[in-house]
């Protein structure tokens, strides 16, 4: 039986969305990230997208995350990134150097903590 590269889980909350990602993030399933988180993106204001199960992240997740972190901006929500530290998806978001900033997190626990603080822009 051969495993699905990634898998997607949508919690929703009553003000966020929670979109837990499990495998690997490379260039041929990034476009699946775009899609689902998009799609969690059209739901909610807030979407905590949590990379903790993620071994692997590549640049071209990382293009599908900053471009999600636009998207956000532009519709007046929020994306929050939850990769635990010392991770591959928190190095390599970290090592990026994006010029559009991203929302880390180390616990979906924190980052809805930090959601429910900070009122959205």
């Amino acid at each position: 039986m051969t495993r699905p590269l990634l898998d997607f889980v949508r919690v929703p909350g009553p003000a966020h969305a929670v979109l837990a990602v499990t495998g690997e993030v490379d260039m041929s399933s990034a476009h699946l990230l775009d899609h689902h988180l998009s799609a969690a993106q059209t739901d909610h204001a807030t979407v905590l997208l949590d990379l903790t199960a993620v071994r692997f992240l590549s640049a071209a997740g990382v293009d599908v995350i900053v471009t999600a972190a636009y998207r956000a901006d532009e519709t007046g929500g929020r994306l929050v990134v939850v990769a635990a530290e010392n991770s591959a998806p928190h190095r390599t978001i970290t090592l990026a150097g994006t010029v559009r900033p991203i929302a880390l997190s180390h616990s979906v626990a924190d980052a809805l903590r930090e959601s429910d603080r900070e009122p959205l822009a």
